[in-house]
């Protein structure tokens, strides 16, 4: 079977264990200006009107957003017009087009909540955070030739939380997030006196992709696909197709600029072609990859299973682990404070190797949730275990220790044994000290679980 819809997967060994102006709605209508890095942009801004003349009253006096600003990036924020020459007004600290923010007040953005800032503040000492424009602050003069489209940008500064300061004017938007919505200034050098609107909805210029794909067989006759997107600020779903059938064989969604699916129901020792394809976002454009080749093993390791029990005591006097012969052997366990706390061993696992030319593997394991009484049920997060190797002379090395209850726990898979390309020994034994943590408020009765051990 084509494994298509989740992460991970592999050879098993499984072991029973959202600007409106007046209501219009405006967007970017060009490209940003240079220095604007379309990855850090957050949103546009909402203004309260769409035109008006460039003084204070005139322009516009409420800002909203549909967002604040992220986590970590809330250290203080400023007003600029980013210029289509990609330059901002630097003659000051003070020289923007509005107050900046350096405390985490009602509607800064800087406290996570969406944007509201406006002239006429409830406390007159928050006013004015909207317009000064050819004000006391932002005086005329830093209009003369500057008759054009300009970004209106709110930046979100780097920081947990604010602390006081403000990045000096001369580094403009710098490493902050920000919001911005484009205006139109046409401004008379001789009178000082101008105008400006909002400059019309747009199509938003989309970021060219690459998309590579390489294809990895693995030891039990699958073949894992894995995407790379570039660049990696692109979000979105991958999709995976065998070229020579055409068919659909899984998809994925990208994480840091990676996706990937695990192909089975393949046959041994045949070559296939895989291709994948970006979907694209609302600022990236979809990309599709190289034809990748790639060989299936000829002698594909096959799957086995055993069962893992566990059963939960009407009392709170301990908790007992039972599994079948070659599982999981558990001995009694015990209340610890808000858990019950089982511990004892996975029998031994043994991988032998004899190809002729030996390639590195993986011996994976991951757990299914415990099924419990009626609707009861333990995470497979709870479980987890301490790889050891067994005797000497391994061919591999033990992975590493997974504590339950911690980065999934033994939920998703984790490695219990690994061995290098070219190791002479072919035989690798290993076992691993297994422990689950159910809280005390788990239901009495039988649990049980699968645990599935992946060679790749």
């Amino acid at each position: 079977m084509r494994e298509n819809t989740a992460r991970r997967a592999g050879t098993a060994l499984a072991t029973a264990v959202a600007v409106v102006l007046s209501g219009l709605t405006a967007t970017t209508a060009e490209a940003l200006a240079p220095g604007l890095d379309p990855a850090d942009r957050l949103g546009s801004i909402t203004f309260d009107v769409s035109q008006g003349e460039i003084t204070w009253l005139g322009g516009p006096q409420r800002l909203t957003t549909e967002s604040g600003c992220p986590a970590g990036f809330r250290g203080s924020s400023r007003v600029l017009f980013v210029w289509s020459d990609g330059t901002w007004t630097t003659t000051n600290a003070s020289q923007s087009p509005a107050y900046a923010y350096i405390e985490a007040v009602a509607g800064s953005g800087l406290d996570g909540a969406p944007i509201d800032r406006r002239n006429a503040a409830p406390n007159e000492a928050e006013g004015r955070f909207a317009s000064r424009w050819n004000g006391a602050g932002f005086v005329g003069n830093n209009f003369d030739r500057r008759s054009g489209v300009a970004s209106y940008v709110i930046t979100c500064y780097p920081g947990q939380a604010p602390d006081g300061s403000l990045p000096p004017a001369a580094e403009g938007v710098g490493d902050a997030k920000y919001f911005s919505t484009d205006v139109r200034i046409i401004w008379d050098d001789q009178t000082n006196v101008g105008t400006w609107e909002v400059v019309p909805d747009g199509p938003v210029e989309k970021v060219d992709t690459t998309t590579t794909l390489t294809p990895t067989a693995g030891n039990d006759g699958s073949v894992r696909l894995t995407a790379a997107v570039a660049p990696g600020a692109a979000t979105g779903e991958v999709t995976f197709t065998d070229v020579g059938t055409g068919a659909t064989v899984g998809t994925d969604t990208l994480e840091d600029g990676t996706a990937w699916v695990n192909v089975s129901d393949l046959e041994a020792d045949t070559r296939y072609t895989f291709r994948a394809q970006y979907a694209g976002d609302a600022l990236h454009d979809a990309s599709t990859s190289n034809d990748a080749v790639v060989t299936t093993v000829g002698e594909p390791v096959p799957p086995q299973d055993t069962e893992v029990t566990v059963t939960i005591p009407a009392s709170a006097q301990g908790l007992r682990f039972t599994v079948t012969p070659g599982g999981v052997a558990l001995a009694d366990a015990a209340l610890e404070g808000e858990e019950f706390v089982a511990t004892g061993t996975l029998s031994e696992v043994r991988v032998t190797d004899t190809r002729s030319e030996r390639e590195q593997w993986t011996l994976n394991g991951r757990t299914s949730d415990f099924d419990g009484p009626g609707d009861a049920i333990i995470a497979g997060s709870a479980l987890g275990w301490e790889p050891e190797l067994v005797g000497t002379g391994n061919a591999g090395t033990a992975g590493a220790d997974v504590a339950p209850g911690t980065g999934g726990g033994l939920s998703s898979d984790k490695p219990l044994a690994q061995a290098p390309a070219g190791v002479a020994q072919t035989e690798t034994r290993v076992g691993a000290g297994v422990t689950l943590r159910a809280p005390a408020s788990t239901p009495a009765g039988n649990y049980a679980a699968t645990l599935t051990l992946t060679l790749i």
